[in-house]
Order: structure tokens, then C-alpha cells, then sequence
């Protein structure tokens, strides 16, 4: 095998590529689409994992199209909730 090779299938470098994109990825949410930084963003594996809570459902839709493009081939898990913005049915009662 050559070195071209080996550096094609080094796991290591495959990390590094990871960690680029999200971090590409990180700073097109905070500066081009919807300035989003309350997303967690992380490798686990081969497997990338985006966490966090969206104020609404457009803007989660948006996180989620902005993620398959910039991750495109990588396995990824999102779990974004939508804040509930609703107000109480109910008044709170303190004690």
C-alpha cells in the first residue's frame, strides 16, 4: 500500500475531516442562516450528533436542511425540540 492510500484509509485523518465540517458547519448556523448557537454539535463515532432546542419548527426545519448539506455522506442523529412558546392555560401558584 502507498502512502496515498494509507492516508485515504487512516481512521485518525477521518476525525480530523469530521471535526473540519463541524466546525464549518458550527459557524454557517452562528454567521449565514439563522445565527443558531445553542446547538451542540459532536462526533460520536462515525456517527454525528446535533442536540438542542429550536424556537420553532421553521427554524428547526432549517437547522436540519443546513446539516445534510454541509454533512452530505456522514451519518447523522438530530434531536432539536421546539421551545413551547405557549402561554399557561393555568396561573402558577407559588408557595
Amino acid at each position: 500500500m502507498t502512502d496515498r492510500e494509507n492516508r485515504r484509509t487512516d481512521p485518525a485523518e477521518g476525525a480530523v475531516a469530521i471535526e473540519y465540517r463541524i466546525g464549518h458547519l458550527q459557524e454557517r448556523l452562528v454567521h449565514e442562516e439563522i445565527a443558531e448557537q445553542g446547538m451542540r454539535i459532536e462526533a460520536r463515532g462515525d456517527t454525528v450528533v446535533v442536540t438542542g432546542t429550536a424556537p420553532t419548527t421553521e427554524c428547526r426545519e432549517t437547522i436540519e436542511r443546513v446539516v445534510r448539506e454541509e454533512l452530505a455522506g456522514v451519518p447523522v442523529r438530530t434531536d432539536i425540540v421546539v421551545a413551547d412558546s405557549t402561554a399557561p392555560d393555568r396561573s402558577e401558584e407559588l408557595a
